[in-house]
């Protein structure tokens, strides 16, 4: 594990390489990961990640653009997100703004203020379909 004025990175226990802003910290800017992200600080700005993101309860952000393979908001996030599978709110999560996302999970207790459109499963090629027949 490494740190660097609050950012830290550690592998989970699954394995794979964790981008931890720490309780305390303010990010700004841009933050691109090969790795799951976890925020418990302060992040504003473009972020993009690999793996999931998760915002922790003490967790806040602000982005014009969130991208990830999953997204779980426990804290506040202001902004728009756009996952390449789910995007769960949890009880004490709140989420305003815009989200895309193949699953959108709100748990009761959540708050989602604003506009959501779900991705749609890939579909057939025609042609192909035709071909096997």
């Amino acid at each position: 594990m490494f740190r660097i004025n609050g950012l830290r990175s550690r592998s989970s226990r699954s394995g794979r390489s964790v981008s931890l802003v720490g309780e305390g910290t303010v990010l700004e800017g841009s933050f691109r990961s090969e790795a799951d992200v976890r925020i418990e600080g302060e992040f504003q700005g473009l972020l993009q990640a690999a793996g999931e993101v998760a915002v922790g309860e003490k967790g806040f952000v602000r982005s014009s653009d969130l991208r990830a393979r999953d997204v779980v908001i426990a804290g506040r996030l202001e902004g728009r997100v756009e996952a390449e599978g789910v995007v769960r709110i949890t009880p004490t999560g709140r989420l305003i703004g815009t989200v895309r996302a193949a699953t959108l999970i709100i748990e009761p207790g959540a708050v989602f203020q604003g506009q959501s459109e779900m991705g749609q499963a890939p579909q057939e090629d025609a042609s192909l379909v035709i071909a096997v027949l």
